[in-house]
């Protein structure tokens, strides 16, 4: 495409806590996601995608900037998104694009507090203030929710909120359609639809609690003819098997709202003058090592889909296997999109090797990071490095020294951190380790050097 070709309207599809693992065209066998599927048939996957900081507001904070934390404003679970801070809607608006967004945001202040009406708890904080929405033109979209049958949104400037009609995955879909169906001919636009499913909620069955989806929905997956994965030990299985089965109902359910945004695609004309980008924020243990939801560098938890199809100008079927992460998202569809980006320093646009998944990767890993949270849970900081094929992490305490090398061990069962036959394989990540760390923080955490392995 040349400078002067048109330019394509791009649409983000943005899951919340679904893991790579969890899709049937990733070769899961619990649920089928025909229409994900469909993405991945027609587009480039990137199956070493991952999630550079597993949690929602520090990923999500890469994503709009191209920054890793600190310098996109946030460290930490909890903080928010600065005011005025570049993202890609300011980018995509200086190109003549139309901007929009719908959904989950995550980005601006809030108290970690439910709140409670007369009705009933109706989650956390829907308001988002026009100076926090990052930029955006049009705005449908709450802070976060977690109640998918109680959800309010924020559109105009007034702290008055609206209630979505039926499920929210489905009133999302719904609010993205017509958004998307009035906008003026001739003008690219950019969207985004960032959905809290599959991230557990208020709600559910007595089967499959905290996991709430309509009624054609419910059971339809029977947790004790799950298949689980080798990692998930016996004294977990039946909690997994519960969880699991909503778990993969709320997939289903998704891929069923991708399916109408498809078809949307195709029976406007717009399919192949669109490019989708379709991920997720971080994945879901779901009983593997024993362990559940996110937050920790375990592959459940930070490896997760990601799929650019853009017909006529990205491969079909196509796979590329090289590190990439959330903050390369923005600066690779601005580079697809030939627009120029705003005060990106860590996210690598990836356009050329999607073009051509043979060529040489543009980055050689991915800095993991992870501090304690504003919120009470995960309070184990810790640094690493995902590679084409290994694990790597230090942490302040013992349970996040971990090394895994993929090729012989794709499931994580054998932590090779004080391995003798792995110390040149450690004290080369280490190493690189460091650097990253130097390059993108400025400093090392004191139980980074503490790691460094005794020569």
């Amino acid at each position: 495409m040349s400078e002067a070709a048109p330019r394509p309207n791009v649409l983000w599809i943005v899951a919340d806590q679904l893991r790579y693992q969890a899709l049937s065209s990733s070769g899961d066998v619990n649920v089928p996601t025909p229409h994900i599927d469909r993405l991945v048939a027609e587009g480039v996957t990137c199956t070493g995608a991952v999630s550079q900081y597993p949690v929602c507001v520090p990923f999500r904070a890469s994503l709009m900037t191209g920054n890793l934390s600190p310098r996109n404003g946030t460290v930490r679970h909890g903080d928010y998104l600065p005011p005025g801070t570049p993202t890609a809607a300011h980018a995509f608006a200086a190109a003549g694009y139309r901007t929009s967004y719908v959904g989950k945001w995550h980005l601006a202040p809030e108290t970690g507090a439910s709140f409670v009406t007369p009705e009933g708890w109706i989650g956390q904080s829907y308001w988002v203030h026009p100076d926090f929405r990052g930029g955006f033109q049009e705005w449908c979209g709450f802070n976060v929710s977690n109640n998918y049958w109680r959800n309010f949104v924020a559109t105009g400037e007034e702290v008055k909120p609206e209630q979505l009609e039926g499920h929210q995955t489905d009133a999302l879909t719904d609010r993205t359609l017509e958004m998307l169906a009035r906008q003026p001919a001739g003008t690219p636009w950019f969207h985004v639809l960032a959905y809290e499913a599959p991230h557990p909620g208020a709600g559910g069955t007595p089967r499959s609690p905290g996991y709430p989806v309509p009624e054609a929905y419910e059971d339809l997956v029977d947790p004790e003819a799950l298949h689980l994965r080798p990692n998930v030990p016996a004294d977990a299985e039946a909690a997994a098997r519960v969880q699991l089965a909503g778990y993969y109902q709320m997939i289903r359910h998704l891929d069923d709202n991708v399916g109408r945004l498809l078809d949307f695609l195709d029976d406007s004309g717009l399919a192949s003058s669109t490019l989708v980008v379709f991920l997720s924020d971080h994945g879901e243990m779901g009983g593997s090592q024993g362990l559940r939801h996110k937050h920790v560098p375990y592959a459940e938890s930070i490896d997760v889909p990601m799929v650019w199809r853009w017909p006529g100008v990205l491969p079909a079927g196509a796979t590329y296997g090289g590190p990439i992460c959330g903050v390369d998202v923005y600066p690779t569809a601005a580079g697809l999109s030939h627009v120029a980006t705003i005060d990106v320093a860590a996210g690598i646009d990836h356009a050329s090797v999607l073009r051509d998944p043979t060529t040489p990767p543009p980055r050689d890993d991915v800095l993991l990071q992870w501090d304690t949270p504003r919120f009470a849970f995960g309070d184990h900081p810790y640094r690493g490095l995902r590679t084409d094929r290994y694990t790597y992490t230090v942490g302040r305490d013992a349970p996040f020294c971990l090394l895994f090398d993929h090729e012989d061990d794709p499931f994580e069962l054998r932590n090779r951190f004080d391995d003798p036959a792995a110390a040149a394989v450690r004290a080369d990540l280490q190493r690189r380790l460091e650097a990253r760390l130097l390059e993108h923080e400025g400093a090392l955490p004191e139980y980074v050097v503490h790691a460094r392995p005794a020569t």
